[in-house]
């Protein structure tokens, strides 16, 4: 019996014995997974910190060479300036800018009378160009919300017409209307003026007068059949544009514009517009003291010129400019449209005013100014002769 008992005791301690080892090999096992763990986790702060590290370094290095490229840009645009300001620039860019002038305004009209069919071509090259050009340069100068005006609105009217919805009877008695409207007569309300040898003057001239030269082109100088082919909606309309329709449609585009320029440029930048930051067409005008719309107001009793520019001087403003859109598109499907000469008169009209203009500018502005740019081309030129005037002296 003891030996039985001693032996069942032996067994007892040996399974204990199993037992403690069976538990400490288990916390073993989760204090090695554990360090196993902090191991990875320390790899992976370690890797973190080292990518972070490489980012940070690529990042500084990154804007290290875009500071680099700003600064060179900046110098090369510094010296492009300067260039463009020398007085041999200056002579050889109003040379060429007048010879273009000169050659647009001459060949035009023969390509309207010979070759009407590639009118709208020229028309959309030179509109997409300068008026590109425009708005850098505008921009440059904080000009460029004057590119959002009604002009440049109905210049893309008229290109959208001529290249998109040519059959559309709508837009074209649209575009007809208001290029013979408030687009040609704007030459004369803004004194547009044609001189040849400046580049936003003739670029001014384009705007208003080349849209009013293409609808006229298309109305009576393009054959019956291309117009068939290429602007049906021209023979669809027939010889008389229907006066209600055309003006309906006409004010209903016009007041599409309207809500447009307001809700982006008078209310969306009204903080910038109103701190002088931006410019206007509608500012520059209120500002003018002695235009007409600035003194009709004035005369009204919506402020005085001193009092700056308010809401009800704007709301005044586009008012007036309502009314001249309204009187200026009747006479055009009255008479313009049903009448090739009474159109024709017109436009020469609208070009002869543009003409006279320039040469007010030249008479009055320009040989004040040419005689001035002589004097400093004279002044440019003088220190070097007298340097070598003292040169001679002091050789002699």
């Amino acid at each position: 019996m003891s030996e039985n008992n001693n032996s069942n005791h032996m067994e007892e301690e040996d399974e204990e014995e199993e037992n403690n080892n069976d538990d400490l090999d288990f916390y073993d096992f989760l204090e090695m997974v554990a360090d196993k763990i902090d191991s990875i986790t320390h790899q992976i702060e370690e890797r973190k910190e080292d990518s972070r590290q490489r980012w940070l370094r690529t990042k500084e290095e990154v804007e290290e060479q875009k500071r680099l490229l700003k600064t060179q840009l900046e110098n090369h645009i510094h010296l492009l300036s300067e260039n463009f300001k020398k007085p041999n620039f200056i002579r050889t860019r109003d040379k060429i800018t007048f010879t273009i002038g000169v050659a647009n305004a001459c060949f035009s009209p023969l390509i309207a009378g010979r070759w009407p069919h590639i009118l709208p071509m020229i028309y959309t090259i030179q509109a997409l160009c300068l008026i590109s050009v425009r708005f850098f340069i505008y921009k440059r100068k904080h000009w460029h919300y004057f590119v959002f005006d009604l002009c440049y609105f109905i210049n893309l009217l008229t290109l959208i017409y001529l290249w998109i919805f040519p059959s559309s009877k709508i837009l074209f008695s649209v575009c007809y209307t208001l290029t013979h409207g408030p687009l040609a007569l704007a030459i004369v309300l803004w004194k547009n003026s044609l001189v040849f040898h400046s580049f936003d003057k003739v670029t001014s001239i384009f705007i208003h007068m080349y849209p009013v030269l293409t609808m006229f082109t298309l109305r009576w100088l393009l054959p019956v059949d291309l117009q068939i082919k290429h602007y049906p909606a021209i023979p669809n309309i027939g010889s008389t544009l229907p006066m209600g329709s055309s003006i309906f449609y006409t004010i209903g585009f016009y007041l599409i514009w309207q809500i447009l320029y307001c809700a982006f440029i008078i209310y969306g930048r009204r903080k910038k517009v109103a701190s002088g930051l931006r410019v206007t067409s509608y500012t520059w005008l209120l500002a003018d003291k002695k235009g007409f719309a600035s003194q009709l107001i004035q005369k009204l009793g919506f402020g005085g010129p001193n009092d700056g520019i308010n809401r009800y001087k704007i709301f005044v403003y586009f008012c007036l400019q309502f009314l001249y859109v309204l009187i200026s598109i009747l006479p055009v499907s009255l008479f313009y449209y049903q009448h090739m000469y009474v159109n024709a008169i017109f436009l020469c009209s609208m070009f002869t005013v543009s003409v006279y203009n320039g040469a007010s500018f030249y008479i009055d502005v320009f040989s004040r100014q040419y005689i001035k740019s002589v004097e400093l081309l004279h002044e440019w030129d003088t220190p070097d002769t007298n340097t070598e005037e003292n040169d001679s002296k002091k050789d002699s």
